[in-house]
């Protein structure tokens, strides 16, 4: 047997291998794209094993304490999907998640989502909101005096609009009418240490709304206002000048 070729063939056949190993991708990754792998969420210090970090949320009073907007931070343009409520005395569990198969803008923002208070969580006391599902989390809200419990599950005023603080100038804003068709505002300030002014941009000349009318939540951000002095009232101010004056719960 010749040694010499053969050990030249068995160089050869190594020097393919490598080669071809250089060349391979990741899976689901195309050559010449960077990989777009999900960043680790596991907790810090932690492994593949270890649960992640809790979301970051805030909660504010609307409805006369029948319901809770809960913020959560993420696309704008992907609504999250909340679950039914359930309690276990002062204590209030909710599912929040993201729609599935959505395209959804790279941002990253507070959101608020609309939970109807359970029956016999009383909000003039202080309860614990825990959310399950993508968002999960926990966060407190302190209890308001003088507003009253609802009677039965997802009970609702008389659909009108509501305000409540969930930071020291964050507010979610509650109205109604077409699901699709939230209020858009060009300008929110705190025009007095009574009073927030929230001016309505007129809607799109070419703008199409379902004809649904459902609760719509916004989140508005106040500079100018600290902990220690809140405005407790909101004017809105439609696009065509009318004012409606709406107090703001917390």
């Amino acid at each position: 047997m010749n040694t010499t070729r053969t050990g030249t063939a068995s160089a050869l056949l190594l020097l393919a291998t490598l080669a071809l190993a250089g060349c391979a991708t990741s899976p689901g990754q195309s050559a010449g794209v960077p990989d777009t792998t999900a960043p680790d969420t596991t907790a810090p210090g932690g492994d593949a094993s270890s649960p992640a970090e809790d979301a970051e949320l805030d909660a504010a009073w609307l409805d006369e304490g029948r319901a809770i907007g809960v913020v959560t931070y993420g696309s704008s343009s992907c609504a999250p999907v909340v679950g039914e409520a359930t309690a276990a005395g002062q204590t209030v569990t909710v599912e929040i998640t993201d729609p599935e198969a959505a395209a959804c803008t790279r941002d990253y923002v507070p959101r608020a989502s609309y939970v109807a208070l359970p029956a016999g969580v009383d909000p003039s006391q202080d309860v614990e909101v825990i959310v399950t599902g993508t968002y999960a989390g926990d966060t407190d809200l302190d209890g308001v005096p003088g507003l009253v419990p609802p009677t039965a599950d997802g009970e609702i005023g008389e659909m009108v609009p509501s305000a409540g603080w969930f930071d020291d100038d964050g507010i979610v804003l509650l109205t109604y009418g077409s699901s699709t068709c939230p209020p858009v505002f060009e300008s929110i300030d705190a025009v007095s240490a009574d009073e927030i002014r929230a001016v309505e941009a007129a809607a799109p000349a070419d703008q199409v709304c379902t004809m649904d009318y459902a609760p719509r939540l916004s989140v508005l951000q106040v500079a100018g206002v600290s902990d220690d002095a809140r405005p407790g009232e909101i004017v809105l101010v439609s696009a065509t000048g009318d004012e409606q004056r709406v107090g703001i719960l917390g």
